[in-house]
């Protein structure tokens, strides 16, 4: 069985991505590597205020077309168990057939750990108002699911790169306007993104 182009593409990206992040720690020098995680154990937190920006991408793997190069920010606050716990907002732009996907969220980043770690899980679920083709903007659910890699990581600064899975609910007008036959579609998420 051969896989469509765009997953063998997201695929072979999830690769390298996690051989940058695998690189990226290894640079951290064991000193600095023993200070920080010393840090952790009286937790690593700093502000509880987080805020961030992140820029990525999804990979529409259902065929409809629908891929999307994706802008956000997120606020909400963090402690050392959760990463982020709040809410986001984004503006996803089709790149085929520029339409907008304006996403508002509720967000959750943790490790399940109160020691800093590697890796950490995303979850996101809430509602995108839709503009599509020149019809008048809709709303439905939206959720995603993602596994995240540390890049960099201190009191006042945390960089990441998130590997996920994301779908789009479409209502009966949107699949009128759209052509998708599917209630949902499904997409491969690859996030690159900054917290303070």
């Amino acid at each position: 069985m051969t896989l469509p182009m765009s997953v063998r593409k997201f695929l072979a990206g999830m690769g390298i991505v996690f051989c940058l992040g695998l690189s990226a720690n290894s640079d951290i020098k064991a000193e600095e590597r023993e200070s920080f995680f010393k840090e952790g154990e009286k937790g690593l937190v700093g502000s509880h205020f987080t805020w961030g920006a992140e820029l990525g991408t999804s990979i529409d793997i259902s065929g409809y077309d629908s891929s999307t190069f994706n802008i956000d920010a997120i606020f909400g606050y963090k402690n050392s168990l959760f990463r982020t716990l709040g809410m986001g907002v984004g503006i996803h732009r089709a790149l085929g057939t520029g339409d907008n996907f304006i996403p508002v969220y509720a967000i959750m980043r943790t490790s399940f750990s109160k020691k800093p770690g590697l890796f950490f899980m995303s979850l996101k679920a809430g509602y995108s108002f839709n503009t599509i083709s020149n019809s008048p903007t809709f709303g439905d659910t939206n959720a995603s699911l993602g596994a995240g890699i540390n890049l960099a990581m201190s009191k006042n600064f945390q960089s990441h790169i998130i590997l996920g899975y994301e779908f789009r609910h479409f209502n009966q007008k949107h699949r009128d306007k759209y052509s998708i036959e599917a209630e949902n579609v499904s997409l491969a998420t690859l996030t690159f993104g900054v917290n303070f």
